[in-house]
């Protein structure tokens, strides 16, 4: 038996489609611009420039990713908003991005001006061994980032080419 309810959704209207590319975009430009820092542009300055020198450039590298990552993320969060209205909660890509904010502020505001000061103190052992740390935790959080970015770039790319 066949049902007779319609089953379309209304049209979205320009507005809605304007901002669902501007998400979009955003969403790449976020996930590129980390990708590119982190993999490309660090790892070069390392590779070519004295490790102090190459690790304060890194740091604004990475200061300026953090505030283009919450510029970005607050537009994917508007698009979220407006898309899905009452059942936000319910969806995945909402928690991710909301992670990811975390996960950005974490760096932001609480590893990198402790880093900052710690360079300070050096050649100090122990201002040494504790800004590794800090290190090693601010990478595992880039790489958590990265492949969290990676997730939503290819979920959001999927859902649309279906």
């Amino acid at each position: 038996m066949k049902n007779n309810t319609n089953t379309l959704l209304p049209m979205p209207s320009k507005r809605m489609l304007f901002l669902s590319g501007v998400s979009d975009l955003a969403l790449v430009l976020w996930a590129g611009a980390t990708w590119a820092a982190g993999y490309v542009f660090a790892p070069a300055l390392f590779a070519h420039f004295p490790r102090e020198l190459a690790g304060d450039a890194a740091g604004q590298v990475f200061a300026a990713l953090n505030v283009l990552a919450l510029a970005c993320a607050a537009l994917i969060l508007l698009d979220l908003r407006v898309r899905y209205d009452k059942q936000l909660q319910h969806q995945r890509e909402l928690w991710a991005v909301v992670g990811l904010v975390f996960v950005v502020l974490i760096q932001y505001i609480g590893l990198a001006p402790k880093m900052a000061a710690l360079k300070l103190l050096f050649p100090d052992a122990q201002a040494e061994t504790t800004f590794g740390q800090l290190h090693g935790f601010s990478q595992v959080l880039f790489l958590l980032q990265s492949g969290t970015l990676a997730y939503l770039v290819y979920q959001r790319f999927a859902r649309k080419s279906a």
